[in-house]
């Protein structure tokens, strides 16, 4: 920093100087461009006491311009026109071929603000001491230096102006000059002593003098704004370093965002570690015990294997009973066709028997009027002969129907047998099959109807047959009665009681056989209706047989399917299986390898979050410390001047403030402020604006040679 200072020194020395001197023409311009210089008057200590500005004007041909500013006084320092004041505003009418003009403004108190404050302070051999009392001093005196900015002066003035303090030191009795930091050059007789600061910079600049009298001509203090081409790139690099520093902020933003990431990932990347471990695990269980799966998949597949057999054997079975129920549906059609021509006979023998209740009853009463009556029992008996005749007929015939009922009743029963052997053997088969053990529910119960009507049937036959043989006896009965009949009337008178009474029985066995044939008429009834069950479900259960005949046919090609591809996948497996076990247990161990490096370069995250932490903010630091130290980077060197006096004022050509405190001197006529741009009354207006540099000059001017 010291070294940017001291090569600022000579160039603000330069700057300061050359607008000041200069009384060239410049290039011509439609209107008045103006250089504006402030002289303030300090005393001892840094305080200011009075100020004042002067303006140069290149008037460029105009002979009338106005000016603007608070002033207490406006005094013109080339000519002998007089200004208009009015208000704030400064009108100027000057005479034909005026060149160059200026004149000086002292402005109200307070309405110049400049961009730093200085507090001087001095010490005599190490003692604060008061300034008035070093004039002619004997020892080491410092003077201490201490540059404050000033936040209330413009922004403009703030980031632009340059600063220069230095003094000059007469060598004559002076011993040493020391002054850290500061460049000092000999001056003949003089030593310069200069110190740089740079915009809004505070500083405390010391110069130590050791000297057997000591005088000051005051320390000078010099602003102007740095517009050599040279700073136009300050600009460009406080940009840059703003982009660099937004560009490191994102940077670190994205480090950590990433490093941030990373640690968010440990979590699941030490999940994933942990299941690939449990992963690895099942597969050595699954590898040790692959030798016992194997065996259970053979096992598995014998089973399979015989349970096709056994599946595709059904499918005869089943056929027959599609075939078995065919058959009893027909069987037991002719059963109802015959008990049908049973039940017309039986009807014929019921009204025959019911005849010969009639007859007997009739005969009854004709013994009881025997005795008037010979021609109508002749009558009777021969129509009784007829009678026995008729029923003898019938019974023949009813027994040879008897006969077949009992030959299909025995039919019967076998096809019943052979379709409950064939349900039992289906639903030993299927047992899981719903619709299947459906279909044997419903012959189950089919074969148990069956198997009422057959004891019915058997029933009606025992009943019948004996019913037949009792026929037998009443017709032979019948016959003997006719036959004795004759004799039986001859001797009617005396055995009255005793034919009533076989009457009576007579009537009474054919009551019982009335009834006997009323049970065999339900009984035909009841065949009738199981005829009738058995062809409402003949459809339905071949369907049903001949459904499960398909069913148990596509089953047994799907078994003998899965039976081939579990074979071939357990070829598979035992070809393939080490490799796969190998493979399987190379790559879990791979990733898990490498989820453990990840995992312990995940841990070292935060060592490198806080390595970008403390990067950025030592960067942040040193970026941040040499902004706050001054304003260097908003210098702009293209900036253009504002005025001392008004914002309203166009932009000066040039601008610069100077600064001087109490000198110290052993003259007491020479002591006390002396104003820094005059001097005796009857010297010429430039001669005054130039002897107010001729010491700085002098001072400063040899630095270069």
């Amino acid at each position: 920093m010291r070294k940017i200072q001291r090569a600022l020194a000579g160039i603000l020395a330069a700057a300061v100087l050359v607008p000041s001197l200069s009384a060239t023409a410049r290039a011509a311009a439609p209107s008045v461009s103006t250089d504006e210089a402030v002289y303030v008057n300090l005393d001892y200590y840094g305080k200011p006491q009075k100020v004042n500005i002067v303006k140069g004007c290149d008037l460029n041909g105009a002979d009338r311009f106005t000016d603007y500013g608070s002033y207490e006084k406006v005094t013109n320092m080339t000519n002998e026109a007089q200004p208009a004041v009015s208000g704030d505003s400064v009108s100027w009418k000057l005479p034909q071929g005026t060149g160059r003009f200026y004149y000086e403004c002292t402005p109200k108190n307070g309405t110049v603000a400049l961009p730093w404050s200085f507090d001087v302070s001095y010490k005599l051999n190490g003692v604060p001491t008061a300034a008035d009392k070093l004039a002619g001093a004997s020892g080491l005196v410092e003077i201490d230096i201490k540059t404050t900015p000033d936040k209330s002066a413009p922004e403009y003035y703030r980031d632009n102006l340059l600063l220069l303090v230095g003094t000059a030191v007469k060598m004559k009795d002076t011993l040493s000059v020391e002054a850290p930091g500061a460049q000092v050059q000999s001056l003949g007789d003089y030593k310069a002593v200069l110190f740089a600061g740079l915009p809004g910079e505070e500083t405390t600049d010391v110069i130590r003098i050791g000297t057997n009298s000591f005088e000051s001509v005051g320390v000078v203090m010099m602003m102007a704004p740095g517009t050599l081409e040279q700073m136009q790139a300050i600009k460009d690099l406080k940009e840059d370093k703003d982009t660099i520093k937004g560009s490191l902020d994102a940077v670190n933003d994205s480090v950590n965002e990433i490093l941030g990431t990373l640690e968010n990932m440990s979590g699941g990347l030490r999940q994933t570690q942990s299941g690939l471990s449990a992963l690895d695990g099942a597969r050595r269980s699954i590898s040790s015990s692959k030798g016992g799966v194997y065996s259970s998949a053979d096992k598995a597949l014998a089973d399979l294997s015989a349970m096709t057999v056994q599946t595709s054997a059904l499918v005869p079975h089943l056929q027959k009973s599609q075939q078995l129920a065919d058959d009893v549906s027909t069987t037991v059609n002719t059963m109802v066709q015959n008990v049908s021509v049973t039940g017309s006979c039986l009807a014929s023998l019921s009204a025959a028997i019911s005849r010969v209740r009639g007859d007997v009853n009739d005969l009854r009463d004709v013994l009881d009027g025997a005795d008037g009556a010979s021609g109508k029992r002749a009558a009777l008996a021969k129509d009784l002969n007829t009678q026995l005749g008729t029923a003898k007929t019938t019974a023949k015939q009813l027994g040879a129907l008897l006969s077949q009922m009992d030959d299909g009743s025995a039919q019967l029963g076998a096809d019943m047998t052979k379709l409950q052997t064939a349900a039992g053997k289906v639903a030993d088969a299927h047992p899981t099959d719903f619709s299947t053990q459906d279909l044997i529910k419903s012959l189950q119960a089919v074969g148990a109807s069956l198997q009422t009507v057959q004891k019915s049937s058997s029933t009606l036959e025992t009943a019948l047959k004996a019913v037949l043989g009792q026929s037998d006896s009443l017709v032979d009965t019948g016959a003997e009665t006719v036959g004795v009949l004759d004799a039986y009337l001859d001797a009617l008178d005396d055995g009255t009681d005793s034919a009533d009474d076989l009457l009576r029985h007579t009537n009474q066995l054919g009551g019982s056989l009335k009834d006997l044939l009323n049970i065999s008429q339900s009984v035909i009834d009841n065949l009738t209706a199981l005829n009738g069950t058995v062809n409402q479900y003949h459809d339905d259960t071949v369907g049903a047989l001949k459904d499960t005949e398909n069913l148990v046919g596509s089953l047994a090609r799907s078994l003998a399917s899965a039976q081939a591809f579990l074979t071939s996948l357990e070829t598979a497996a035992k070809t393939s299986g080490s490799k796969l076990d190998d493979g399987t247990r190379q790559t879990l161990n791979g990733l898990i390898s490498v989820l453990q490096k990840a995992l312990s370069q995940i841990d070292g995250t935060s060592a490198v979050k806080n390595a970008n932490h403390t990067i950025q903010s030592a960067v942040d630091k040193e970026l941040d410390k040499f902004e706050n130290q001054n304003n260097f980077l908003n210098l702009d060197a293209k900036a253009k001047p504002i005025s001392f006096t008004s914002l309203k004022n166009a932009s000066p050509s040039s601008i610069q403030i100077v600064l001087r405190t109490q000198e110290i001197s052993k003259d007491e006529g020479n002591q006390g402020e002396r104003d820094l741009e005059r001097q005796e009354n009857g010297s010429s207006v430039l001669d005054r604006i130039r002897s107010v540099f001729t010491k700085l000059w002098s001072a400063i001017a040899s630095i270069f040679s």
